[in-house]
Parts: structure tokens; C-alpha cells; sequence
């Protein structure tokens, strides 16, 4: 859903099962009307199937772009922007640019693409729903003009057996409860739809762990210092900080740690234990 042609009234933009997009304007009345197919080259759009369609400012130019994804079996891409050349309310595309992650092209199947600056940094980070059930953090490590991904984190897993968790995930983003964060809403291919709260506390984010057993570290940020409780923190533990795209930030300890010095972002507590055996990993934001 967006405003297409700048005319104060929301509009609808569908992909399709055989790869085009189609806007359809809303009218004085409120009732939508078909408007055609998105074009490019003044040819309509067609990606392999499945085509995914979001509306957004790529470049921050102040004009509608085009982020694509499609479903891509076998194809060395599926997922491209076609930047805007015209203006905001009359929108021309030309060639389309594969976006990448960690310099190689998305190939997954199915993917699913939408921009949400996730861990508040100002940066829109890419979120990814694709096949088997799983949607992908991918960090924002470029600008918010110039996007650049590198490695993924899992908001959800794959679960390739059962599809419990929706196959393939259709994601959208919204204040669902009213408390002033962004709310996960996913459907898939079987007509399930699935509300997934944001239950973020200042400073920490959920606990997810590898399916072994947990440490229960609970990291809490106050003041730019992460502490983590010495009564949970078992003695045979090795505690590091990790980045989103999983590189060793710094070595952590029970109690207080200083990390006034790291940039605002996305970061993952991770222990691991020997006696018992053990591994947890726990995301927490730095804010400004």
C-alpha cells in the first residue's frame, strides 16, 4: 500500500503468481480501479513467479523505487531495485540493480524483501522472508542512501519439516498493540497469518538460543553498560559481544561492562559453558 500517483489517497501495489505488479488507484468513492502494470523500458515488469513488490525511497532521492523479489528457482538473483527516473508521482524505471549481500547477489528461494530500520541506527536494514518458513535480519552496514548487507540473523527460524512457522513468510511491519515499536505480521501460501509482538525492553531484545540448553545471562543496557547477572553467569562461561554479521566485538564479564565506545546497533550476547554443556545467545540494541 502506498500513495502511487500523490494524490492524498492509498493506493495498492500487487505482485503476482506469474511475476508481474499491478497498481490499482483508489477513487473518489474509495474503490479501487486497475491502473496496468509497472513497466520498465515501457515493457511490463516480469520476474520468474511469485514477484513480491515494496514501495520505497531506495536512495533517498525523494521518489518511489522499486524493491523486487521473486521466486527464482535456479536464477543467479532474486532480488533487484529499480531505481525511480522520473519523479515521485509519475514513477519511470529503467534497468534493474541486483541488490547484494557481503558482495553476492540474494539467490534464495522465494525471497520475500522489505526495508525497517529494525535496530533504530537511522539506517533501513533489509528484512527477508524466503523458503522454508525462515525471515532474515540483514544489518544496514552501509548508509541509509547507499544500503550494504553482509551476513543475516535468523528473527525467524527455518523449520523446512513442518512449516509451522509459515511457508513461505509474506512480511509486514506495524505498531499492531500501540506501544511505540514495530510488530512482525507474516502470511503464507496455506492462508495462515501469524502476529509476532515486538516484546523488546529498553536496551534488550529477545533470547533466542541454538535448541541446547540456556544460559540466562539477561543482558540489560542502563547507561551505556551492558551488565550481565553474576548469580546466572556460570563460572566455566566464555562470554563474548558479537556483531550482527557475528564477528567477536569484545570479551564480556559478569557484572558491568563498558560499551559506551560501540557504534548504536544491533549486538549479540553470546555464553557458552562447559560444565553444564551449553549455549545462549542474546540480542540487545545500543541506542544513541
Amino acid at each position: 500500500m502506498c500513495d502511487w500517483n500523490n494524490d492524498h489517497r492509498l493506493d495498492l501495489i500487487t505482485g503476482e503468481r506469474l511475476g508481474y505488479f499491478t497498481v490499482f488507484l483508489r477513487t473518489d468513492s474509495g474503490t479501487l480501479t486497475n491502473a496496468g502494470r509497472i513497466q520498465a523500458h515501457g515493457a511490463d515488469i516480469m520476474t520468474s513467479n511469485n514477484s513480491w513488490p515494496t514501495i520505497c525511497d531506495w536512495n533517498r532521492d525523494g521518489r518511489k523505487d522499486l524493491l523486487v523479489g521473486q521466486e527464482g528457482i535456479g536464477q543467479p538473483c532474486n532480488v533487484y531495485v529499480y531505481l525511480n527516473e522520473g519523479t515521485d508521482s509519475l514513477s519511470i524505471f529503467g534497468d534493474s540493480t541486483p541488490v547484494l549481500h557481503s558482495g553476492t547477489p540474494f539467490n534464495d528461494y522465494r525471497c520475500v524483501p522489505v526495508l525497517e530500520d529494525l535496530d533504530r541506527d537511522g539506517r533501513r536494514d533489509l528484512v527477508l522472508g524466503e523458503w522454508y518458513s525462515s525471515v532474515r535480519f540483514y544489518q544496514n552496514v552501509g548508509t541509509d542512501t547507499n544500503p550494504a548487507f553482509t551476513n543475516f540473523v535468523n528473527l525467524v527460524q527455518p523449520d523446512p519439516d513442518s512449516f509451522l512457522n509459515g511457508n513461505p513468510p509474506r512480511v509486514n511491519f506495524t505498531d499492531w498493540d500501540g506501544d511505540g515499536d514495530m510488530d512482525m505480521i507474516t502470511c503464507d501460501y496455506y492462508g495462515s497469518v501469524f502476529l509476532r509482538r515486538n516484546i523488546t525492553a529498553t536496551g534488550v531484545e529477545q533470547t533466542m538460543n541454538d535448541g541446547r540448553g540456556t544460559l540466562n545471562v539477561g543482558p540489560t543496557i542502563v547507561c551505556r553498560v551492558l551488565n550481565l547477572q553474576s548469580a546466572t553467569c556460570n563460572l566455566q562461561s566464555e562470554i563474548t559481544l558479537l556483531d550482527a554479521a557475528g564477528r567477536t566485538v569484545m570479551a564480556l564479564k559478569s557484572g558491568a561492562n563498558d560499551v559506551s565506545r560501540l557504534s548504536p546497533g544491533v549486538y549479540f550476547v553470546r555464553a557458552v559453558s562447559r560444565e553444564p554443556s551449553a549455549v545462549s545467545c542474546h540480542k540487545v540494541v545500543v541506542q544513541r
